[in-house]
């Protein structure tokens, strides 16, 4: 490939949740406390030890966490699409196909975590990627609480989920967010904290608001 692989995006860490609740709720003895947290640390784990650097995107849905892809350059991304659902911005179907013919090996639709990574193997036993990649992890939020404070983070599945502080192993948490000006509506990634959200990023390398543009990420974490 003339053109090597920069980032792979998993969108979202939701919907593989999801996918792995509903099929292990039909089993026999399905333990309904099981925190699904577990999976998303051994992912993380399992990224980092090929070599990605991680960046997590938390928002609620229609937040543009996915329409953040958009401004990837042809071919340097890989999109892990769990929500299996069709690209909605413009040039997405060209870019990755559609959900059921999707454009391999640059759009896959996974059922497990496992899917993931045996398609990172294969793509880093071809020489596919590049020296320094990252992996865009996407997934939706919830509100809890903690003593009258009312805060969000990654949302994750189970009665009895330890709530993993899976944030806190990482560098880059930005927020995805909505803001309105009269008629006109912009997509932005938050970049601190604020109290109530768990966003993170290295000392000065972003604003603390700035547009939803996974490339211009990219291009200021490659800079730092």
């Amino acid at each position: 490939m003339s053109t090597k692989v920069r980032t792979i995006c998993v969108d979202t860490l939701t919907g593989i949740q999801n996918e792995l609740w509903m099929t292990d709720s039909k089993k026999p003895g399905h333990d309904k406390w099981m925190d699904m947290g577990k999976g998303i640390w051994q992912l993380i784990s399992d990224l980092q030890d090929r070599g990605f650097e991680i960046i997590l995107i938390l928002g609620e849905p229609g937040t543009g966490k996915s329409t953040g892809m958009r401004t990837l350059p042809h071919d340097t991304n890989i999109w892990f699409n769990a929500d299996n659902k069709n690209p909605v911005w413009e040039g997405g179907k060209e870019e990755y196909g559609k959900k059921l013919n999707p454009r391999l090996p640059f759009h896959l639709v996974p059922k497990s975590y496992k899917d993931i990574i045996d398609h990172i193997d294969l793509g880093l036993s071809k020489g596919m990627f590049e020296d320094e990649r990252y992996a865009i992890l996407t997934g939706h939020t919830e509100d809890y609480k903690t003593g009258l404070d009312n805060k969000k983070r990654l949302k994750t599945l189970g009665n009895l989920a330890t709530k993993m502080q899976l944030e806190g192993r990482l560098e880059t948490v930005l927020y995805s967010d909505v803001k309105r000006e009269g008629d006109t509506t912009h997509y932005v990634l938050v970049t601190e904290n604020d109290g109530i959200n768990t966003a993170r990023s290295p000392m000065g390398v972003f604003e603390p608001v700035i547009d939803n543009d996974y490339h211009a990420v990219i291009s200021k974490l490659l800079a730092y």
